[in-house]
C-alpha cells in the first residue's frame, strides 16, 4: 500500500509540474504553435486597453519580463511565469524562480507606467506580503508605452527592471513604519533613494539585462555566497 501511495504521489507531482510548464509564459512565447496567443495579447496591450488601464493587467509586467528573459538565455525550466491574469496554478504568486540546485522560490511581478508629470518615476500598486510566499519581487516600469508587445526589442528600450528580495522589502517596510498586513503602494525612481522603498531596489534597464545579472538572483548562488562568507569569517576569527 505504501508503494502504491508513493507511486500515486509521484504521478500527481509529475502531472502538476507538467501543468506548470504548460501555463508557463516562457513556454507559450517559445512555441511557434501559440503565435496566435501572442498576437492577441500584442493587440490588446497596444490598442485594446486605455493607457492607464494597462497596469491593472498582470501582463504589463509579466510579458516584458518573460520576453526579455528568453532573449537573455533564461530557460522555461529556470523561470516560471504564470500566464493567468489571476487565480492561476501559482495561487500565492506570479510564478517561480528555480535555482540551479532545483529549489523553487516564488516571485511577484508588478508593472507600472510613468507617474503623471514625471520623467522616470513609477507608481507600483498593491504589493502584498501577507498571504503570499514570494521571495523575489520584480518591478517593471515603463518610461513610455511600447509600440509593440511581441518581442524583447519591442519592450526593452523603454522599460526599467527593479528587483527586491523579500527580506529587504520587509526591512524597508519596518524602517518606514509600514504594515506587512496591508497591501502597499510604492513610488520609486531608478537611481533615487528618496521614497520608502527606493533604497531597497536594484535597477537595470531591461535592454541591459544579462545572464550574469540574472544568475545573481539564483537562490543557490546566494546560499553559497553566504556559506563562503561565514567560513571566511570563521577563518579570520581563528
Amino acid at each position: 500500500q505504501s508503494s502504491s501511495q508513493s507511486s500515486s504521489s509521484s504521478s500527481t507531482s509529475a502531472a502538476f509540474a507538467e501543468a506548470l510548464q504548460a501555463t508557463n509564459l516562457l513556454n507559450l512565447l517559445s512555441s511557434t504553435r501559440d503565435s496566435s496567443w501572442l498576437r492577441k495579447w500584442d493587440r490588446k496591450m497596444v490598442r485594446g486597453l486605455p493607457r492607464h488601464s494597462r497596469d491593472c493587467m498582470d501582463m504589463a509586467g509579466k510579458l516584458p519580463l518573460a520576453l526579455k528573459a528568453l532573449d537573455a538565455g533564461i530557460s522555461p525550466q529556470e523561470l516560471l511565469v504564470d500566464s493567468a491574469q489571476a487565480g492561476g496554478l501559482h495561487s500565492r504568486g506570479d510564478g517561480s524562480l528555480v535555482a540551479s540546485d532545483g529549489r523553487a522560490e516564488g516571485i511577484e511581478i508588478k508593472g507600472a507606467g510613468l507617474k503623471r508629470r514625471k520623467k522616470r518615476t513609477f507608481a507600483f500598486k498593491g504589493i502584498r506580503v501577507r498571504g503570499t510566499d514570494w521571495k523575489h519581487l520584480f518591478l517593471l516600469g515603463r518610461e513610455r508605452e511600447p509600440e509593440g508587445w511581441s518581442s524583447a526589442s519591442d519592450v526593452d528600450g523603454c522599460i526599467w527592471l527593479g528587483y527586491v528580495g523579500r527580506d529587504r522589502y520587509k526591512q524597508a517596510l519596518r524602517k518606514a513604519g509600514r504594515s506587512e498586513r496591508e497591501p502597499q503602494d510604492a513610488t520609486v525612481t531608478p537611481g533615487s533613494t528618496r521614497s520608502w522603498l527606493g533604497g531597497a531596489v536594484e535597477w537595470v534597464r531591461l535592454k541591459d539585462l544579462t545572464r550574469e545579472w540574472w544568475d545573481r538572483k539564483d537562490p543557490s548562488v546566494k546560499s553559497m555566497c553566504v556559506e563562503t562568507s561565514i567560513k571566511a569569517k570563521k577563518k579570520i576569527q581563528k
